[in-house]
């Protein structure tokens, strides 16, 4: 089981740098067995594999429409692909944030 190092960064500059570092492997798209995959307006999720340290990571975009729009991104560290489709079809948007028992980076912007 491979950890991506971003999960264990104290330092919130480097954490985003080595997250940028992320490449897409699969789009789950924004919806899933009844619910959305995404808080908010807008958004949808993708699993990613990180190029420096080769673990998995599925990605939670979401778009809060408003006068000045936020964007969001949550980042879970999933052991496989298979696990990451499970967490799809279990959570949603919000449950995945605050039920599920993944690693989680969350980020603003």
């Amino acid at each position: 089981m491979k950890i991506c190092k971003a999960f264990f960064m104290e330092d919130a500059r480097e954490q985003e740098r080595h997250l940028h570092e992320l490449e897409r492997i699969e789009d789950f798209g924004d919806y899933c067995n009844g619910h959305y995959l995404h808080t908010w307006d807008d958004g949808h999720r993708y699993l990613c594999r990180c190029n420096e340290c080769d673990a998995l990571v599925l990605v939670q975009f979401s778009e809060f429409h408003a006068y000045d729009d936020s964007y969001y991104k949550d980042y879970f560290h999933v052991n496989s692909r298979e696990e990451a489709i499970q967490a799809n079809e279990k959570y949603d948007g919000y449950q995945i944030e605050r039920e599920s028992n993944l690693r989680r980076i969350f980020r603003t912007f």
